[in-house]
């Protein structure tokens, strides 16, 4: 009997959650197994999963206490055969295990994959789960370990650690972005991509930046936030004399051409992020990146090899290392040839599948 893969969506927007889960369907299938999502009514996720021909169930997903939502995925599930139901959050694991007992398949697993460092929560009700779990997945030992700081009661022969990765198409070509932004040809171009937000350490980065004033570079800022935090990072840039400097280039989708113009990539956050994939976007490309130390990006980023490494929430030592890569052109080149090697030999999405297969544990 064809193998098959019960995926559970439960967010209420489409996100690097929802395109987590997007693309790892894709290779599943691509693989020969059937896949089928579980998703909250959100007529804007349902039809990107059902554009891409996957069969969506809506339900309403409503966590821990949603015992409706379990009977019904408990009479899709039912009569499944060999297969697995993939949940990507705790109250989604609770609904999974809950369907698996209602129908009480034995051949059905259920396996969750934690994106969050968070600490682990050590309740009765959640005793439960961790023993009806065949497998919890991180993304990062740092992920991990933090779950493990509490010492929660589970089996920790059901652990494992997966980084997550991204899927890069084929010929990916620069965008035209110096031309549009006015750059000279001549200026280093430095990148920050992702969400407009405090914790990912832009004020940090524009003090940095303002410490750099003298030299040939500009830093371009991809992606957007909230009104508010934006028209503050647009006070802070005009505050510090850096219009000419720091150019906020907004959303633009798809974003690895546009990384691919860069010439080296810059991650300031200040929270423990599990496995950001920025930097990895970035490596791809063969492109050294700037990261701080304090998330699971320094699993893969190593200091002077592919890439330099810096404490978070600390200009002068973010300015410094940027002032390395735009001073030193072949230091550029040598990180970046070592962060694509990086990339394609342990990095890349062929690896990460391989590795997530595993935690289904077919027989």
């Amino acid at each position: 009997m064809k193998k098959k893969v019960f995926h559970i969506v439960s967010n209420k927007e489409w996100g690097g959650g929802e395109q987590y889960v997007y693309d790892l369907c894709q290779r599943q299938r691509a693989d020969g197994i059937d896949v089928v999502i579980f998703s909250k009514p959100v007529d804007s996720i349902v039809s990107k999963y059902e554009e891409a021909g996957l069969k969506v169930y809506p339900l309403p997903l409503g966590g821990a206490l949603d015992l409706r939502s379990a009977w019904r995925m408990a009479s899709v599930v039912k009569g499944a055969g060999v297969c697995r139901i993939h949940a990507h959050n705790f109250k989604d694991a609770f609904t999974a295990c809950y369907a698996r007992r209602l129908f009480g398949a034995k051949e059905a697993g259920v396996v969750m994959c934690r994106h969050l460092t968070r600490k682990g929560k050590d309740t009765r009700l959640y005793r439960w789960l961790y023993r009806q779990l065949d497998c919890l997945c991180f993304d990062s030992h740092l992920s991990k370990s933090a779950f493990l700081s509490t010492h929660p009661a589970i089996d920790e022969s059901k652990l494992r650690i997966v980084h997550t990765s991204i899927v890069v198409p084929e010929g990916v070509r620069p965008a035209p972005l110096r031309k549009e932004l006015s750059i000279p040809d001549n200026a280093v171009m430095a990148m920050y991509h992702g969400r407009l937000d405090p914790e990912k350490g832009l004020d940090t980065l524009i003090e940095a930046a303002a410490m750099l004033k003298g030299k040939n570079f500009r830093l371009v800022l991809v992606g957007r936030g909230s009104d508010e935090y934006t028209a503050h990072l647009l006070q802070l840039i005009t505050e510090r004399g850096l219009g000419q400097q720091v150019l906020l280039a907004g959303f633009r989708h798809p974003v690895l051409p546009n990384v691919a113009a860069a010439d080296f990539g810059i991650l300031a956050s200040t929270v423990q992020e599990g496995c950001p994939l920025s930097p990895q976007e970035y490596m791809s490309q063969g492109l050294p990146v700037v990261v701080t130390d304090n998330g699971g990006q320094r699993e893969y980023v190593v200091d002077g090899q592919n890439g330099l490494l810096v404490p978070p929430g600390d200009a002068r030592r973010l300015a410094e290392a940027m002032g390395r890569m735009i001073d030193d052109d072949e230091l550029r080149r040598k990180l970046g040839r070592q962060a694509k090697a990086d990339f394609d030999d342990h990095l890349n999405y062929e690896h990460f599948y391989a590795e997530i297969r595993k935690i289904y544990d077919w027989q």
